[in-house]
């Protein structure tokens, strides 16, 4: 089997207690059924204090993945995370002893085509440094490894898992992409191009023509095909860059809330940007926060920010075919975190430090990447409104 990641992702280790946040709290933890069982044979005052603290999932939770979890504490806390911000059950039996969800997060595990491919969560901060704060485009490593792939697939299911991957690969290509014919191209003319290109796979995917889709990718790739903008965008007169942003405002503020930064910041950019003149201060801001970006020459941020979600989610069509609709989901997300973004510089008095891109990318992955039933809700607002569909996004992305 093959590992697949971002070079950075071996630089990450947990800083547990240093750490300004914690996986710890905010959500539920579920325990898997082999940790359960170990669980249950801990002995002595631990090992009572390990089973009074676990819950049986019942009634609205039992579409779990798992049957079991933690009973949080007072503000979604652990019931072993001590005041120190230390797992008490590392320190009692070390890290053997944690349950799958505890050992792996912030990482993010996709199996198909023989391989693994892992990424680490901006949820976690210090994932997000090892993100952000690295100016060259980030590089794909790959290796072999000795355990076996999980399970067998068909030579159909292989070759269209392929088409996807090297579609991925084609994806982060284009929003890599720093210069062509000696011109800066900017990150939001490379995310133009590469929805565009997604579209025209998704077309090509949609008429049943995978090795057709697998060609255009390559040719793309290979230099053999340029993608182009559609030109007649720049001469669109009835775009309101705020009513979309209020639209996405919407669809974001029904989603399932997961941590109270979440609901905070969203109830700030309402006082900001939806009380009376907020369609001015949307626009005036908007318009000095990316001339300040553009000075601090700081753009690479969003360039990372975009990679992650297209390694992260691109793949996930190998499951629906939905090429398209996980590259809405790259996009959208770029939109909504520059929407943060914009909160916190207004909030900081035309100030946006490295720090601040490190806690709004924290708080939109703590929210929408960690849960399934947000991202089917996005997946299907996608896929139906015209907010979301390729030449309203490209506008949106523009101007």
């Amino acid at each position: 089997m093959r590992l697949r990641y971002p070079e950075y992702y071996e630089a990450f280790h947990c800083i547990a207690g240093a750490c300004e946040d914690t996986c710890c709290a905010g959500w539920e933890i579920d325990i898997d059924e082999e940790s359960y069982e170990y669980y249950q044979q801990v002995s002595g005052t631990f090992g009572k204090r390990l089973r009074e603290n676990i819950k049986e999932y019942t009634g609205e939770e039992d579409e779990r993945y798992e049957s079991h979890g933690f009973a949080l504490k007072k503000e979604r806390r652990c019931p072993f995370l001590n005041e120190r911000n230390l797992c008490d059950i590392i320190l009692e039996l070390g890290e053997g002893a944690l349950c799958y969800v505890c050992t792996h997060t912030p990482r993010n595990y996709f199996e198909y085509n023989d391989t693994r491919e892992i990424t680490v969560s901006p949820s976690c901060p210090e994932a997000g440094r090892l993100i952000f704060f690295r100016k060259a485009p980030v590089q794909v490593m790959e290796r072999e490894v000795s355990e076996k792939f999980p399970w067998e697939e068909t030579e159909e299911e292989r070759f269209f898992a392929g088409v996807i991957q090297k579609a991925r690969d084609v994806g982060i290509f284009l929003l890599q992409r720093r210069m062509y014919e000696g011109q800066e191209i900017s990150v939001e003319k490379r995310l133009c191009r590469f929805l565009v290109f997604a579209k025209e796979l998704q077309e090509l995917l949609n008429s049943g023509d995978k090795r057709k889709a697998l060609s255009f990718a390559e040719d793309v790739l290979n230099g053999d095909r340029e993608i182009i903008i559609p030109e007649g965008i720049f001469s669109e007169k009835e775009f309101d860059a705020y009513d979309a942003f209020c639209k996405r405002l919407r669809i974001f503020s029904e989603l399932d809330s997961i941590n109270e930064e979440w609901i905070h910041t969203l109830g700030r950019i309402r006082l900001i940007f939806l009380e009376e003149n907020g369609k001015t201060c949307y626009r005036e801001t908007k318009e000095t926060f990316l001339s300040y970006m553009s000075k601090k020459k700081r753009n690479y941020e969003y360039e990372q920010l975009l990679c992650y979600y297209a390694f992260l989610m691109l793949p996930r069509a190998v499951d629906d075919e939905n090429f398209w609709g996980k590259a809405q989901f790259t996009a959208v997300s770029f939109l909504m975190v520059r929407d943060l973004d914009m909160e916190c510089f207004y909030r900081n008095m035309n100030e946006f430090l490295p720090e601040d891109r490190i806690i709004t990318a924290k708080i939109y992955a703590k929210e929408v990447e960690h849960s399934e039933e947000n991202l089917e809700l996005l997946e299907e607002e996608f896929l139906f409104e015209e907010n979301y569909q390729l030449e309203k996004l490209l506008l949106q992305v523009l101007f």
